[in-house]
This record gives structure tokens, sequence and C-alpha cells, in this order.
């Protein structure tokens, strides 16, 4: 049996194994835990910090790169390959979705296959409105019965109406994971489209001030829910929920939820100070399960209460800039405080949030306010005091601390590491650690204090393997050359087929 005998179900499956990514069909999200990674556009560019969500656009990429070299091979393996551009709809320019929109109206059997929608922008064009948008968007949605993630990154608020109604008609069944971006006043509407879903399994919701992203809410109205405040909802399946921004009216409501499989809750309030979402309670009713707990707001939380809800936790990131009820009664020389009342004995990994001011300069720094000396005094002596807490004694199961501000690490790497009292403090801290044999990390995984080095300090093989930007599977060359051989084999040259060239071209990714 020579190539050109195979079978058109084993050459799919074959195609499929070549581009083969589960990563991009995880129903759950990534958290502050997921390694970021160090990179550079060019050799010789300066180094830049890439989070999970680029490395994953990356990815994204990269199928469709793969895809398109096995298609355009031959004319045979362009008609078994084609629809494995579709399992996944990356959009990174809305100008794009008419093509999109187009091919699905066309070939209607491609639809079957999306399991994922990702867009990365949603914003009106010179060639469209959003109203366009929406129901190019729309129509997508109800060509993809089989659609399993819906991602959009950029506000929906205005077409989130007709793009709910749309995912709870056409994906209810199937739908596992969203990633929604959306005003405070569309938390009603959200409510009902929550209540259609029932196999969710992740949820990421984006709650948008009108002031920005980083504007007070003290002067908002209070979000009017009327008929939606009454709903019971059940959501049997939900392992993940992340909520960003102004969530306190959610949190109020789903305190009440059932929510008996949720594992991971992320609450990530940005730079607000007012209005802080009352998280105990909702931790009280929904925390015994929790093996993942993410709270990073500026105002502070009591970790004892938390701690004491969540006792099967496993990993706990929280804001170490937060001034606690045992900070100040460690002003008492006589005093003895403690962060917690009782060790937590499950918790193996802590994530710290912050930490500007621990390890970079407060006077000359590009990234760290000017704070008055008193207040940074006071803020460095909250995070070595808070630093010495973490131990055996208070978390006998503890393995690992990791420092998550990205922010804070590329300014480590530009001023090529801390110094004077940042010097200092990385020191002490380290020296606890290994007193206490527990790994340090900053966000990338790697120990704090190993920064990427340059091109002179390395050799050219440890170059290749660091530079993000170069993302490539390490079967890429060995695929391109199977190619080649076997178009040499078959000679085939035979003229590709208008119609789906035309297709492949209304689907462009950029």
């Amino acid at each position: 049996m020579t190539a050109q005998d195979l079978p058109a179900e084993i050459l799919t499956y074959i195609f499929e194994l070549a581009v083969e990514d589960e990563s991009l069909f995880e129903h759950m999200h990534a958290t502050v835990m997921t390694e970021s990674a160090w990179g550079r556009k060019t050799p010789t560019s300066d180094w830049l910090l890439m989070d999970p969500t680029k490395v994953a656009h990356a990815k994204q990429i990269r199928k469709y790169t793969i895809t398109k070299a096995i298609m355009f091979t031959c004319r045979r393996w362009y008609k078994t390959a084609y629809h494995l551009l579709f399992e996944c709809l990356f959009v990174s320019d809305p100008s794009r979705l008419p093509g999109v929109c187009t091919v699905l109206d066309r070939y209607a059997w491609l639809g079957w296959y999306v399991r994922r929608i990702h867009l990365h922008r949603y914003y009106a064009t010179r060639r469209f409105t959003m109203s366009d948008l929406e129901n190019m968007l729309v129509s997508v949605i109800h060509q993809c019965p089989n659609l399993e993630l819906f991602t959009v990154e950029w506000a929906i608020t205005p077409s989130f109406p007709a793009i709910a109604d749309a995912l709870t008609t056409y994906s209810t069944k199937s739908l596992r994971s969203i990633y929604w971006t959306l005003a405070p006043e569309s938390l009603p509407r959200l409510i009902w489209a929550l209540d259609s879903l029932p196999g969710l399994v992740s949820a990421e919701i984006h709650l948008e001030s009108k002031h920005g992203l980083s504007g007070e809410a003290e002067d908002e109205a209070s979000i009017l829910l009327g008929a939606a405040a009454e709903v019971a909802i059940a959501l049997p399946a939900l392992k993940q929920l992340t909520l960003w921004g102004h969530s306190q009216d959610f949190i109020e409501q789903a305190t009440g939820w059932s929510l008996p499989a949720l594992q991971s809750f992320t609450l990530d309030f940005a730079a607000n100070r007012n209005d802080l979402p009352d998280v105990v309670p909702f931790l009280a009713q929904h925390g015994t399960q929790l093996l993942y707990l993410d709270l990073n707001t500026i105002p502070a939380i009591d970790i004892a209460a938390v701690l004491a809800a969540c006792p099967l936790l496993k990993t706990f990131a929280f804001n170490p800039d937060w001034r606690l009820q045992f900070h100040v009664e460690s002003a008492d020389p006589a005093a003895s405080p403690t962060l917690l009342s009782s060790p937590h004995p499950n918790i193996t990994h802590i994530g710290l949030h912050q930490l500007l001011h621990a390890f970079l300069p407060s006077r000359g720094s590009e990234i760290t306010a000017a704070l008055p000396t008193a207040a940074t005094y006071l803020l460095q002596r909250i995070n070595d005091l808070t630093f010495g807490q973490l131990t055996k004694r208070l978390f006998p199961q503890l393995q690992v601390i990791r420092v998550l501000n990205r922010t804070l690490l590329t300014g480590l790497e530009k001023n090529n590491g801390p110094e004077d009292e940042g010097m200092d403090r990385w020191k002490r801290w380290v020296a606890q650690c290994d007193a206490e044999g527990i790994r340090l990390e900053d966000c990338t995984g790697a120990h704090l204090g190993d920064l990427p080095m340059d091109e002179d300090e390395e050799s050219d093989e440890e170059e290749d393997e660091e530079d993000e930007t170069r993302l490539r599977p390490s079967n890429v060359k060995e695929l391109r050359s199977l190619i080649e051989e076997i178009r040499q084999m078959l000679a085939v040259e035979e003229p590709q087929s208008e119609i789906l060239t035309d297709a492949l071209k209304s689907h462009t990714y950029t």
C-alpha cells in the first residue's frame, strides 16, 4: 500500500495528532499560579515577560500554521485536513469575523467541528457597526452545536443580550467554559444566562466599572436586579469561578446559590478600594470544598476567617500588603500574635501579590509609586511580618511560596535585581525558606532571583530554549521534512479546488 492508498480516516487521524494541543480546549481557565515565561521579539531586544494568555494566543496561531502547512501539500490533504481549521475559531481582529461567518454559512457542516470560539478583540470598525458584528457572531454561534468554550476578551455589554440568548438556545448542553467582560448593569441578564447553562465547568466574569478599569464605584447606584434577585441558581458542574472588578453584587447573589462542585475561586478587585465584596459569608457557604483560593484586593480581608472557612484548601494566594490585626498587635513587645489562630493542615502552595515596595526602590522607579518615607517603611514592615508567618509552624504542608507580581519581576529584570534594603530583604526571605525547606519562586516558576541572562551570559542552546517568541512544537522541522518527502513521492501537481481556496482565504487569521 502506498501513501496514496491510505484511507481518509487514517490520514485524518495522523493530521489530528500533528496539530493536537488539548491545552486549547481545557475547560478550566489559567490562574495566577499558572507560570509566565520570558521571551524576546528578536535576539537583541529586551526581555519580555509573557503571561499565560499570550502563550495561549501563540499556541492557537501555531495550530493554524501547522494545519495550513499540511493542507497545502496536495489537494487530497487539503480536503482531508480543512476541517481542523475550525476546531478553534480564534479571531484576533473583528474585521475577520465576516469571513468566518461567510464560510460557515456556505459550509454548515464545518460548524459541527467547532469546539472553541475565542474573540481577542470586539469593537466596531469602519466597515461594520457593533450591530453588524453582533449579528454575525450570533450567526456563527447558531452554526456551532458542539461549542464547549466561548471567550471574548473585550467588553460585550451592548451585544450581551443577543449573544447570551444564542448561547443559551444553541449551546446549553455543550457549553462548558465562558469568559465574558461586562458592565455591572448587565448583572440581571448575566444571572438569567447562568441559570440556563447548568453544564458550565468554568466561568470567568469581568465586571468593569463605568469609570474605567480602576475607577471607584462609590457614586454608582446599586444594580436593580428585579426578578433575577429571586433566582435560585444551581450550577452542579461548576468547578471554577473567577470574578474581576466590581463584583460585590454578584458575590452577594452567589452566596445563596448551589455550587456543590466548586473547587477554585478567584476574586481580583483590581485597583478598587471601595465596596469590597463580602467574601467571608460567601466562603462560609461555599468554602468547605475549595482547593484553590485567590484573593487579590487592596482592602484587607481577614485571612484567619477565610482559611477557617476553607479546611481543604491546598493553594492560597493573597496580598501581603494587607494590614491585618496581628500587625497592630505586633507593636506590643509583650504580645506574640500570629497570622492564624491554629495551623492550616493542607495548604501546600502560597501565592503573594503586590510586594512592589519590598524589592524595588521607592524613589526613581517607574513602577513603584512615590510614597512618603513613613508609609513605605510601614508597608515594608508589614511585608516582613507577614512573610515571617509563612512557615511550617502555621502551614505544616507548605512546599512553595510564589511571588506572583509580573510587574515586580519585570522591574527587577530592568533593575538587574533588588538593591540595598531590597537585597537584604531578599536574602532574609531566602534564608527563611531554605531553613524551612520551602521553595521561593517568581511567577515563572524559577527561584526568586534567577533572572533571564543576556546573550553574552548564556549559551546559544539555552538562548533558543528561553526565547518564547519562537514558540514552536519540537516536531515542526521533522513534520515539514516528512511533508516534503511525501510531496516528492506522490509528485502531486493537481491544482487546488477554487471553492476551497476561496473559503480558506476567507478564514485567514493574523
